[in-house]
């Protein structure tokens, strides 16, 4: 799961669209229990589906409901399931984090819970320089999954070093490396368009200049660590390299606060919630800023400008969301803007309901 795939699914629109997560276990007992509590959401989202729709009209989703929930084996449970369902697309998920026990209809999928998780515990490349070779990783907290794509690994082993005599053999052996990082580079630039994560880059300080020297990206890199690691155990290189990689990210992460400052010197906040509905609905939102446990329940008017708040019961129809914050948090994502939690009432004086939107105009 990463925000590609949380995007794809985001284009998905058909009502009704269920929406099922469940907190999971990976080890036993806890896990045996999890088949129960799984059975239970199904049984709810079958009832709520076939009450308000009809049981033709839902024969298939419910279907492909179920499909999915016996597909489980929880032996292979992570810390969390989803189950997407609707008319068109159905797909099921073991997540790496902790969500929510919940079911939700609505006329697209629920992916909050899954925006916010990776914006808790971000992922981050990690390029990784040796003297041989270049590998990369996508991390999440001391969890590294190596990449095997966009050229990577990259290796100069097999670079032959040619010189005249009047030429440093080990000057040119540099320039070949530094030439080779211009690749990398512009690999770690195609990665990032597939997974908008912040790059971290480890290796000895000579490689490090050979990188900085050609890859030519010095202002996109969130953190250089000076360091030997350079292990072919991923479990190892993630653990040693975590606790300067999660203070770099908590660094970036409160850099939030300095942007909604500078908006609002630029005439570029918006703090209210029709405000920031409206911000978001016309694709004006860069950053889209939202407390972590923010949920409002909402109904929206017919011309779709103006949000009215309900109670969560009666978040039924079309024009109803169980939690607007998901749908505007789906409309930032599409338009290519960013969204980013926050602890909760962190924004205070910054928005009077819980979200802030910085504007692109």
């Amino acid at each position: 799961m990463n925000l590609n795939t949380i995007k794809t699914i985001q284009s998905k629109q058909s009502y009704p669209s269920v929406t099922i997560t469940l907190p999971t276990y990976r080890t036993s007992p806890d896990n045996e229990k999890d088949i129960i509590r799984l059975k239970n959401l199904v049984s709810e989202a079958v009832t709520r589906l076939q009450e308000e729709f009809g049981k033709r009209e839902t024969a298939h989703i419910v279907d492909e409901i179920n499909r999915l929930a016996e597909s489980v084996d929880n032996q292979y449970n992570l810390d969390g399931l989803v189950i997407f369902a609707s008319t068109e697309y159905a797909e099921l998920f073991r997540l790496p984090f902790r969500v929510p026990e919940r079911v939700t209809i609505a006329d697209n999928f629920l992916t909050r819970d899954l925006v916010f998780a990776m914006n808790r515990s971000p992922l981050y490349l990690l390029n990784v320089l040796s003297e041989h070779s270049t590998r990369l990783f996508v991390g999440r907290k001391e969890h590294l999954n190596e990449v095997h794509d966009f050229g990577f690994p990259f290796s100069v082993e097999n670079e032959v070093a040619e010189a005249n005599p009047s030429q440093d053999i080990s000057h040119v052996r540099d320039q070949i490396v530094t030439d080779k990082m211009r690749e990398v580079g512009q690999a770690l630039l195609e990665a990032r368009k597939q997974l908008s994560a912040p790059i971290v880059v480890v290796g000895v300080d000579r490689n490090i200049g050979h990188f900085n020297d050609g890859a030519g990206i010095s202002e996109d890199v969130m953190l250089s660590i000076h360091s030997g690691h350079n292990s072919d155990n991923p479990h190892e290189l993630g653990k040693a390299l975590w606790p300067e990689i999660k203070e770099a990210l908590t660094a970036e992460r409160g850099k939030v606060f300095d942007e909604l400052n500078n908006a609002k010197g630029n005439k570029l906040f918006v703090g209210g919630l029709n405000e920031v509905w409206q911000a978001v609905t016309d694709g004006r939102a860069e950053l889209l800023v939202v407390e972590e446990d923010l949920h409002i329940p909402a109904q929206v008017s017919e011309d779709g400008r103006k949000l009215t708040e309900i109670n969560i019961e009666d978040a039924k129809g079309e024009h109803a969301y169980e939690d607007i914050v998901d749908e505007m948090i789906e409309k930032v994502l599409a338009a290519g803007g960013r969204v980013r939690f926050v602890d909760s009432e962190a924004l205070g004086e910054h928005a009077d309901r819980g979200l802030a939107v910085v504007t692109r105009y």
